[in-house]
């Protein structure tokens, strides 16, 4: 089972008895996974001690996933993909004010990430240990956050052409937009408990 196939671990109407369990067996060793990369951090991380924590003999995790990076790549698309799922349905269907919009991809955001915690802990996994690791953050660009990026590049264009807002060099830089979603997320990750920032 490759991280392509994560974004159907939801969809198990219809599924055979066996289906449901082996979409079962799949989610627990997501549920897994992710607590052995957020406590342990990727490179401590080891298939087998997945494996221990939902109880599969020695080597059959490989039976899932063909290796670490793979098994990351499922975790963060099995947390982050409904995020922005979200995020590019609002900006896609979205009919009210472009201002009205901008707020809610920001509130969606915020809620979603931010103040989720298991989110907020994949997210500090990423900052910390992804530079480490170029091709895992890259792979989270590509899937993930380009899509989130580009659903705000098309609210801020699309407020143009309705002549709600001036034309401008940040169409061309949405993340300028996000800006204070990212400050948030950092802010409330290192500061979050001690110093807990309004959201609202």
């Amino acid at each position: 089972v490759s991280s392509r196939s994560v974004s159907t671990t939801s969809r198990v109407v219809g599924f055979s008895p066996r289906q449901r369990r082996k979409q079962r067996r799949l989610t627990e060793n997501l549920e897994a996974a992710f607590e052995e990369f957020t406590q342990r951090g990727y490179t401590a991380t080891r298939l087998e001690d997945v494996g221990e924590r939902v109880s599969l003999t020695k080597g059959a995790i490989y039976f899932y996933f063909k290796d670490k990076e793979d098994l990351f790549r499922a975790v963060v698309l099995s947390v982050i993909q409904p995020t922005i799922r979200n995020i590019v349905a609002l900006a896609e269907h979205f009919e009210g004010p472009t201002e009205e919009l901008m707020r809610l991809l920001m509130t969606t955001f915020y809620r979603e990430v931010v103040r989720d915690r298991k989110r907020s802990r994949l997210l500090r996994l990423l900052i910390a240990e992804g530079p480490n690791f170029p091709e895992l953050t890259e792979f989270f660009y590509s899937e993930l956050l380009q899509h989130g990026m580009g659903s705000v590049k098309l609210a801020i264009q699309r407020g143009v052409d309705r002549g709600e807002f001036r034309a401008g060099l940040v169409g061309d830089y949405p993340q300028i937009i996000m800006g204070p979603a990212v400050v948030a997320v950092i802010w409330t990750l290192l500061f979050g408990k001690s110093h807990p920032l309004d959201l609202e």
